[in-house]
């Protein structure tokens, strides 16, 4: 129920979030007002409309931002073969800062390339291997560090994205203003 309002700054209305979260509105209130009620989120009413927004201010974003990310890697993972062979490659090969984004998160099948963002040190090896295994193409984009991104990238990355190492900074990197 937080991925939606996760790296957004805006209100989001309930049914936005329920369509998204693919739940009926009944159940998507139940669970955003116990969120509400624990501070994790902030309620208004606009209208006769319930809108919904994170709570910047609470210090347990990060580790709520962490678990829905988590539960987000696991699910893409389950539907997505391909996805599930990239993580798992990255997990073997590699325990630098790394994400996907761009149109393979969204759906693999239809996507013409796989978008990755490293940061760290650590050379990664056997890219090739991926590509052939994948029959894709991978464009991984390598930084030193995370503040080595320009600010249109991590709009981009921002919009859509699955976290394979270090969620935590990551995700610190994602929410700055």
């Amino acid at each position: 129920y937080l991925e939606p309002l996760l790296y957004s700054r805006d209100f989001m209305h309930l049914a936005e979030i329920s369509r998204i979260v693919k739940v009926p509105h009944a159940t998507s209130r139940k669970y955003l007002n116990h969120l509400e009620k624990d501070g994790i989120l902030i309620k208004k009413y606009q209208g006769r409309l319930t809108m919904y927004k994170l709570n910047h201010d609470n210090k347990l974003i990060t580790d709520y931002a962490m678990i829905a990310e988590k539960e987000k890697l696991v699910k893409v993972c389950e539907d997505d073969l391909l996805i599930k062979e990239v993580v798992s490659f990255f997990h073997e090969n590699t325990d630098n800062l790394a994400l996907l984004f761009g149109s393979t998160v969204i759906g693999s099948k239809k996507a013409n390339d796989i978008d990755i963002l490293i940061a760290g040190n650590k050379k990664l090896a056997e890219k090739k291997r991926l590509e052939v295994k994948l029959n894709k193409n991978v464009h991984i984009i390598k930084v030193g560090k995370l503040d080595d991104v320009t600010e249109s990238l991590r709009q981009e990355i921002k919009k859509s994205h699955l976290i394979i190492n270090s969620s935590e900074e990551m995700i610190k990197w994602i929410l700055k203003n």
